[in-house]
């Protein structure tokens, strides 16, 4: 089973990043909205009067003198080391975070958002109003979040009363609990049933028009978008509804299985990820995430507890999702269908993931498998056969008969020196303290380097006809012949191996010196 999909075993906190716009909040519509000095100031002193109530309902704090303690939220531990200071309005872990600062600081780490949302956040918790100073821009996105909020609440409310086809196929794929933590619903049959609620519940209907919830031909009254289907509300990374996606039950029909909401201000299909918003804090844990090709597929793994697993939005694997993982993770891991056309998108996503110089790991279910079907039924991860991207699109390549590009060769060349590299820093500390005193890690490539480390091998306790000596040894030459790939290989591919082989080497316990 991958280590690294487990969110509550992650391997620690990561660095909080807290570039700090000192006078900007955002508004409801996701607008940056300025707030003044003075009132930026009343909402950290009202928030720090009242740290250990904010903190406190979402971790479990008990008084400790004049402090409160508890285990840290952002690692695990079994010996509390995670402090409240109710009388200077500050946290701090003295544990494996060595992290700390006032309220806002806190809801920044916890949540992953920037400061003038953590801002905004604790203006509502603590009464303080924010004046929105709104645009026409800013009221129009407004209104269409509203829209879609309503119109979610609408379509679950269907659900409960539907009596038909909608219900016997939610219950057969879906348990109580999933249907309510996702907001799946139903859109009715009728084609102006959601028309009729927005109006009678006075949201503007041209706002709701364009959030992708209803539309209409000219002069012809407005019917909804999405009827007699089931409803899987797409989220942003903030849990906003920002669009649908609707499934038809009948499996005689000739239509569409899936329909997406139309591409809006609020929602860019090829840029968005379902189920982020509830995997964000274990990608970020991580540093990596499972990426699935359907919204059951995610809902299943993450209920099956692999929390870091987002799935496309009915379209392939695209640049746009890649620059959004890429902000909160270096790895990868793509485990698509197990039919043909799974495998054939899956050679695509990792070549534009690894063009995006992100690492990545192919995970092959079953013939005929998918995620959903596999997890529902009690598959777990030793029965998946996984395998880095580039020893995936190699071995795709052979079964094909395609010969591999020169740009694939020198990646996969590239790729073997890196575990090579780690191989041998893994293996004999010399290496590793040998690297860090020269500091410079292109040095790696150079010819010059190579006889240090083979001395530091031939001298080491290792016999040198043992098998392990014999791997590294190999292992040295495989590096002088990817020598000259390395020189000339494409800068971003050198670029990111160079950053590959320095992750590799400080998981090893190498650390760059200051």
């Amino acid at each position: 089973m991958p280590r690294r999909f487990q969110f509550l075993h992650g391997s620690g906190c990561q660095g909080l990043q807290t570039r700090v716009a000192r006078d900007t909040g955002r508004d409801d519509g996701g607008v940056p909205v300025r707030i003044p000095d003075q009132l930026r100031d009343e909402i950290l002193e009202k928030a720090g009067q009242n740290i250990v109530q904010l903190i406190g309902e979402s971790v479990s704090l008990t008084k400790a003198g004049s402090t409160y303690k508890a285990c840290c939220p952002f690692h695990t531990e079994k010996t509390p080391s995670f402090s409240v200071n109710p009388a200077r309005g500050t946290w701090r872990c003295f544990g494996q975070c060595s992290e700390g600062g006032n309220v806002a600081k806190f809801f920044m780490r916890q949540k992953g958002i920037k400061f003038p949302e953590a801002l905004e956040f604790l203006a509502g918790r603590v009464g303080v109003v924010i004046p929105n100073g709104e645009t026409k821009e800013k009221k129009e996105r407004k209104a269409m979040l509203q829209a879609l909020a309503k119109a979610q609440t609408f379509f679950q409310n269907n659900l409960h009363e539907n009596r038909n086809g909608a219900r016997a196929y939610i219950d057969s794929r879906l348990t109580p609990s999933e249907v309510e933590k996702y907001g799946i619903g139903y859109a009715p049959k009728s084609g102006r049933a959601l028309v009729e609620y927005l109006d009678k519940e006075g949201v503007p209907l041209w706002a709701a028009e364009k959030a992708g919830l209803i539309r209409r031909e000219e002069n012809e009254p407005y019917k909804d978008y999405f009827w007699g289907r089931v409803m899987f509300p797409i989220r942003d990374e903030r849990g906003r509804v920002v669009a649908f996606a609707g499934r038809i039950t009948d499996p005689k029909k000739t239509t569409l299985k899936y329909i997406n909401s139309p591409e809006t201000p609020l929602y860019k299909k090829t840029a968005t990820l379902f189920g982020i918003d509830k995997a964000m804090e274990a990608v970020r844990e991580t540093g990596e995430a499972y990426i699935v090709e359907g919204y059951l597929d995610a809902i299943a793994m993450q209920s099956a507890g692999i929390l870091n697993t987002v799935a496309t939005c009915g379209t392939a694997f695209t640049k746009d999702h890649a620059a959004l993982l890429k902000r909160y993770c270096k790895r990868l891991n793509f485990i698509f269908d197990g039919d043909a056309a799974g495998r054939k998108a899956l050679q695509k996503a990792i070549l534009l993931a690894l063009k995006e110089e992100l690492a990545v790991t192919a995970c092959l279910l079953p013939d005929d498998q998918d995620p959903d079907s596999y997890f529902r039924t009690g598959g777990t991860f030793n029965g998946i056969k996984s395998m880095t991207g580039l020893d995936y699109l190699s071995k795709a390549m052979k079964e094909s008969g395609m010969e591999m590009s020169l740009t694939h060769q020198k990646l996969h060349r590239l790729e073997r020196l890196e575990r090579g590299l780690f191989y041998m820093a893994e293996q004999i500390p010399d290496v590793r303290k040998m690297l860090a005193k020269r500091g410079n890690l292109e040095e790696l490539f150079s010819p010059e380097l190579l006889p240090a480390i083979q001395e530091v091998i031939y001298n080491s306790a290792t016999p040198r006809h043992t098998p392990v000596a014999q791997r590294m040894m190999e292992t040295l030459a495989r590096i002088e012949a990817s020598l000259v790939i390395g020189s000339a290989a494409e800068p971003d591919i050198r670029n990111a191996m160079l950053k590959d082989v320095r992750e590799a080497l400080e998981e090893a316990g190498w650390k760059k010196p200051n």
